[in-house]
């Protein structure tokens, strides 16, 4: 993984592929898709500490993506910056908003380029202790305050900046014991409100429910073509109700963000490709894409190389890809 080794390094970019970008969360296996046509640039800095993972990132680009914490581990994250049309779970996310995922718990969110976040694996037995030490009982009843929250703690603040200002980028881990970090998170989740939970609208709900009902459907049939009315069907919403729910929570209509994603499966499918398993072929009509010629000229102009490139270079040291254009239709 392409990660900078300079201490000055947050004020720059590199590109990545989203495979590789989305294994620098480590133990989580991280689904993303490209938004816009905007390179897939990011500044990372990670480390091991403590028996917890510690990492900080800077977007420069529109993601949207998921995850599902491990069994054995709980998720911290702080975000620092985020734009307005940022949200997890349908949920918008604000600045000084916290994040707690436990064990087996799957999100998905967007971000918006700009966005600026820290996390921190940790192992849900250390989470569970320092939970329990703290009198709060079980956390999975408390699952519903600790999720997201405004945070209206300076200490913790304070905590996940010193992370990100501190955090080596030479590998070496000189952090505090991550007990503190946990405690001091547990507290301002268990101090917070009503009113530093945030809640969707109604109409920002029932739109985020058509947006994971299209989403499940054009997953479910990337392999054949794919119809406006019966995805609108599937979704529960009008044509004109279904790009609603698109624009508010993507900003893209939904046949761009089908094309998006066919592109970005089969590019995920060629990066991961084992040797001698998969063909360009194949990849690309279990995604729908029968004519291959469109299928080759797309993939280049989404990712800057022709699609056996990718696959070529599957079981070698993986050069970052580039995304540079994209493109219209279904």
């Amino acid at each position: 993984m392409s990660i900078k080794s300079d201490k000055q390094g947050l004020d720059r970019w590199e590109e990545f592929d989203l495979v590789t970008l989305g294994s620098a969360l480590r133990f989580c296996d991280v689904d993303l898709l490209m938004l816009n046509p905007a390179r897939p640039r990011a500044t990372i800095a990670s480390a091991m500490c403590d028996a917890a993972y510690y990492m900080t990132l800077d977007l420069g680009f529109d993601v949207r993506g998921s995850f599902t914490v491990p069994e054995d581990w709980c998720l911290l994250a702080y975000v620092h910056h985020a734009s307005e049309r940022s949200w997890c779970q349908g949920v918008s996310v604000d600045p000084d908003m916290a994040v707690t995922l436990l064990p087996g718990v799957s999100t998905d969110f967007m971000f918006e380029r700009g966005a600026r976040v820290t996390l921190v694996l940790v192992p849900a037995s250390r989470f569970r202790a320092c939970f329990a030490a703290r009198g709060e009982g079980d956390p999975e009843a408390s699952s519903q305050r600790l999720r997201l929250f405004c945070s209206r703690s300076p200490e913790l603040a304070k905590a996940y900046e010193q992370i990100r200002d501190e955090l080596p980028w030479d590998g070496g881990a000189v952090l505090g014991p991550v007990d503190d970090l946990v405690n001091r998170h547990i507290a301002a989740a268990m101090a917070s409100t009503s009113e530093d939970r945030p809640m969707s609208s109604r109409g920002r709900r029932a739109h985020y429910l058509v947006l994971r009902r299209a989403e499940r459907f054009m997953r479910a049939n990337l392999r054949r073509d794919i119809y406006a009315q019966e995805l609108c069907q599937a979704a529960g919403a009008s044509e004109r109700g279904l790009r609603y729910a698109f624009d508010d929570l993507l900003g893209v209509p939904p046949n761009r963000y089908l094309a998006m994603l066919r592109l970005c499966v089969a590019h995920r499918s060629l990066v991961t490709a084992e040797a001698g398993r998969r063909s360009v072929k194949s990849v690309a009509l279990s995604c729908g894409m029968w004519d291959l010629s469109r299928f080759a000229e797309k993939y280049r102009h989404m990712f800057g190389e022709q699609p056996r490139e990718t696959l070529t270079r599957a079981t070698q040291p993986s050069d970052d890809l580039s995304l540079v254009d994209e493109y219209d239709g279904w």
